[in-house]
Order: structure tokens, then C-alpha cells, then sequence
């Protein structure tokens, strides 16, 4: 059990508060913005979670990032399993959720819901926008130069705090009843696929057989982690798929989006 701090405070000071930034980025666009966050926090420390990692446990004078994509206006599915390894003590956090230009809908709220269950309050929390990760020409170069001013402004205001609140996140409360949004593309090993692995071992769902490298559907989240790792650019989502993909978010995510802030 890794164990960050073990003084307890509800009252933020600002020479001894710590910072620890978790994030769940299967192709790199939340991890850009970690990697903001962090250095802005004085080169804070990050731990992935994108697959699972060790056990922590954080007390009440840190402040915690948890920064995560989200698909079809919710949270990541693994990210139910990662989260039951990191503990809280009324520890303050700070989801930050990352989009590729279409809307944050109701993940705000899932995960600031989900991070209560484990023992932080939401003090805080932020969207930000990345490369669409199924088709990646949406949301391109984001975050851009005035994402990071913005972001970076927000990160100031929250240090200047003096206390913190429980801030409540956007969303609708009944969103575990509502259809998923997000679009079910699932890649396919071509036959250039060498075997190596890499996939298998690297997807956050689980959901690639060893064997032969075949994508188990029921599992897949359609991150496109292992399209953006394949080591022999042999592993890509079906033609049709990609082009129906891009007539669909052509239409939600070619009007740029703004980061939105909650403090």
C-alpha cells in the first residue's frame, strides 16, 4: 500500500499541500493534459491507471487529479476497477474530464460520484479537450494555447484557495438508466498482425484474446488503445466502420468546444 501523506486537515495550506494526479489515457490526449496539471502543481507526481496499477492511499492534506476520457458522454468502464485500488480520507479532488469536441454530458458527475465511494470530496473539477480517439482529425491540437491558459488560470484560483468546499459536478443523477452514446467500433488484427502482444497486454479493458489477437466485443470500450500501439500498424477498425464513424461525428464535433471550468 503505497501511502502518500499521513497528516490530516480540512483547511488547505499552501506551503504543505500536496498534489498527486492520476489519469486513465489510452491514446495519449489525456495524458497531455496530466502532464499540464502537473507541471503547473510543481511537477506533481502522476501514476496511469490506464491499466491497473498499485494500490494507494491518500489522506486529507493532498489534493488529488483524476483525469480521464470520456466516452459516449460517461466515464471510462474500467475506470470503476481502478479507482477501487485508490483510497481517500475526505481527501479533496478534482476530476478533470478530457473530450474529443463533442460534450462531457454526464461524466463529470459519474466520476465525482464514484470518487466519493472511495473517500474524496469533489472541491473542484474541469473539461478539457483532446483528439477525438476514434477519429483523432476532431479535436486536433488540442488542448491548443488558449486551453492551456485557461487551464492554467483555473489551476492559480485553486492554489489561492484558502479552504476548500464540496463543489457539485454537472450531469444528469440518473444517468446509470441512460443509453450509452458512445459508438461501438471494434478493431480487428489485419493480416500483416504479427502477434507480438502489445495489444493484448496493454488494453485497459481486458478485451483482446491471446491468441490470434481477436477483440472481444462485450469488453471492448473502443478506446483504440491498440490501434495507436500496434507495433506493425496492423491493427485498424474495419473500413465501413471508420467512414460511418466519421459521417457521425462530422456532424457532433466540427464546432470547436470550449474547456468549462467549476471551482
Amino acid at each position: 500500500m503505497v501511502q502518500y501523506v499521513q497528516k490530516k486537515t480540512t483547511v488547505k495550506e499552501c506551503e504543505k499541500m500536496k498534489y498527486a494526479i492520476f489519469f486513465f489515457s489510452p491514446c495519449g490526449g489525456t495524458k497531455s493534459v496530466a502532464d499540464i496539471i502537473s507541471k503547473e502543481m510543481g511537477d506533481a507526481p502522476m501514476q496511469e491507471i490506464t491499466t491497473p496499477s498499485m494500490n494507494v492511499s491518500l489522506d486529507s492534506d493532498t489534493l488529488a487529479f483524476f483525469c480521464f476520457p470520456v466516452y459516449g458522454g460517461r466515464i471510462p468502464k474500467p475506470m470503476y476497477d481502478r479507482m477501487d485500488m485508490i483510497t481517500g480520507n475526505n481527501t479533496p479532488c478534482v476530476p478533470v474530464a478530457v473530450f474529443g469536441n463533442r460534450a462531457v454530458d454526464d461524466a463529470l458527475l459519474e466520476m465525482s460520484e464514484l470518487a466519493a465511494k472511495q473517500g474524496f470530496v469533489t472541491v473542484a473539477g474541469c473539461s478539457m479537450i483532446a483528439p477525438h480517439s476514434i477519429d483523432p482529425s476532431f479535436g486536433a491540437g488540442r488542448p491548443d494555447a488558449s486551453d492551456k491558459a485557461k487551464l492554467i488560470d483555473f489551476l492559480k484560483k485553486l492554489k489561492e484557495k484558502d479552504s476548500f468546499a464540496e463543489v457539485k459536478m454537472p450531469g444528469d443523477p440518473n444517468y446509470a438508466s441512460k443509453p450509452v452514446k458512445a459508438l461501438p467500433l471494434y478493431p480487428a488484427p489485419a493480416k500483416e498482425c504479427i502477434g507480438c502482444g502489445i495489444c493484448f497486454k496493454y488494453c485497459p479493458a481486458g478485451a483482446i484474446s491471446a491468441k490470434r489477437m481477436k477483440t472481444k466485443t462485450k469488453l471492448c470500450i473502443s478506446c483504440m488503445r491498440c490501434v495507436s500501439i500496434c507495433s506493425t500498424d496492423s491493427r485498424k477498425v474495419p473500413a465501413p466502420m471508420r467512414l460511418a464513424a466519421h459521417a457521425t461525428l462530422k456532424k457532433l464535433c466540427s464546432a470547436r468546444k470550449e474547456p468549462e471550468f467549476y471551482l
